[in-house]
């Protein structure tokens, strides 16, 4: 095994450790999950939301039902253990596809493992097992297409699909014809001929509507992205900061690419510049943006790297006593993801294992189970609302993730119950809400509430019985 693979080996290894490792956030996953198995079990697309009470029978644009359906299924087959295997596999596959972005862009085997390997550091806090991740990698496999255009123009063909199937896994799909447009804009700018990208082009962008919402899926998408109450109250929309960890992982990595870009310009044309500016442009904009940048950055990279002749093959050949050395790290690291499976951990009757789930308190929903009826009204705060919607499903909760849902006065209410006192009881009472989770750190609101349940991660407070 040569150095450069083993290179490779702990680009590909090291995503897939941190991804088995990190809990997976419930707060845009389980009710995912629950959304899925709707689709699964009614073979319809739900259209309105029966999640809530607040906005109950509300419009509901569903776009991501594609990743929904996938989650679900997955989740069917080996629960949250398995959904944590398929998170670590499209991680792996996200830094393999941008492997061969840079690879095909010119780069060495090791420059490309490096780069990727990067990218992945820089793009880790938007990894979350989401519908965004399958769409990240879609983003990388039309990466690929683009890059490997002229070597392998008839598969080129293919970036409509791949359009048609990101537009149904994720609003983000409005970057695809973004990307297609930089293919054709390159070939003008480089005197190629152009024909088949502006086709891909064209055809790709008309991709974008074959949904079951047609063309409203533009609409949902920029309707989110220009939404001034999702931007005040989602941190991920909200400018990126430099202060923050994704913030300076992003300024960091903009201000290396644009100096390896320059000193390499000579390899550069100005759609090059182009795309590298404006996935600068979308990073700064929202923290959102800054899941792009990364795998969009490393084509412009990776030529600006085979320009510089970054990687120069060594003529001598390598020791001996070095090649089972490099080979005992690959195993190594094989060795390590074995043993971070999660079917290691202690069991959860509801998490699947301990530990592998973040803003999902396992006790408080199972205690719930028992202390709420069908169609009751359950107050929790909403970074745990998709979690009790998939945990507790007969109950109906006043907010979750899907932020688009909900006007600026159901969310004040929130704010009021958050605050506890007199203020969230008479909210709790409007809305006639009968039992509360509360996390350990909040204060509880005033009035006749009884402790039915509490454990460290929190309490259930009830009105009243409720059966």
């Amino acid at each position: 095994m040569s150095l450069a693979r083993v290179w490779l080996a702990v680009a590909l290894a090291l995503p897939a450790l941190v991804a088995l490792l990190v809990p997976m956030p419930a707060v845009d996953l389980a009710y995912q999950v629950r959304a899925g198995d709707m689709i699964l079990a009614t073979g319809a697309i739900p259209r309105v939301d029966t999640f809530t009470f607040t906005v109950a029978g509300q419009p509901w644009t569903d776009q991501q039902w594609l990743a929904q359906v996938l989650l679900a299924a997955v989740h069917r087959l080996g629960g949250w253990e398995l959904l944590a295997v398929l998170r670590a596999t499209l991680v792996v596959a996200m830094v393999a596809l941008l492997v061969a972005v840079a690879r095909l862009r010119g780069a060495g085997l090791r420059s490309a493992s490096v780069l990727a390997l990067l990218a992945f550091l820089v793009a880790a806090p938007a990894l979350a097992l989401r519908p965004q991740l399958f769409a990240i990698v879609v983003f990388g496999a039309l990466l690929v297409l683009v890059a490997g255009r002229e070597r392998r123009p008839r598969l080129f063909l293919a970036a409509p699909l791949l359009v048609a199937l990101w537009a149904n896994l994720h609003g983000s799909f409005v970057l695809a014809p973004l990307l297609l447009g930089y293919a054709w804009l390159d070939d003008l700018a480089r005197r190629r001929p152009a024909r088949r990208s502006s086709a891909v082009l064209v055809v790709g962008t008309a991709a974008t509507c074959l949904t079951p919402f047609g063309a409203g899926v533009w609409a949902y998408a920029f309707g989110i992205g220009a939404d001034p109450l999702i931007a005040a109250r989602v941190s991920e929309w909200q400018r990126t900061s430099p202060l923050s960890v994704p913030g300076a992982l992003f300024y960091a990595s903009a201000v290396a690419a644009a100096g390896i870009a320059w000193r390499g310009r000579s390899r550069m044309a100005w759609p090059d510049w182009l795309w590298l500016g404006g996935l600068m442009a979308l990073g700064v904009w929202a923290e959102r943006g800054v899941a792009w940048w990364p795998a969009g950055a490393v084509p412009v990279v990776a030529s600006a790297l085979g320009g510089l002749g970054a990687e120069r093959p060594n003529p001598r050949a390598l020791p001996a006593g070095m090649r089972p050395l490099n080979a005992l790290v690959a195993a190594a690291l094989a060795i390590a993801i074995l043993l971070a499976l999660p079917w290691w951990r202690v069991p959860d009757p509801l998490a699947g294992r301990v530990g592998l789930l973040s803003y999902a308190p396992s006790g408080l929903a199972a205690a719930l189970r028992e202390h709420v009826a069908a169609g009751s009204r359950v107050f929790v705060p909403q970074t745990w609302a998709s979690w009790f919607e998939w945990a507790v499903p007969d109950a109906t909760y006043f907010v979750d993730s899907r932020f688009e849902l909900f006007p600026a006065s159901v969310w004040s209410t929130d704010d009021a119950i958050a605050g506890g006192g007199a203020p969230a009881s008479d909210a709790l009472d409007r809305w006639q809400v009968q039992a509360v989770v509360l996390p350990e750190s909040w204060p509880a609101p005033a009035g006749a509430w009884t402790t039915a349940y509490r454990d460290a991660d929190g309490s259930i407070l009830l009105c009243a019985p409720v059966r």
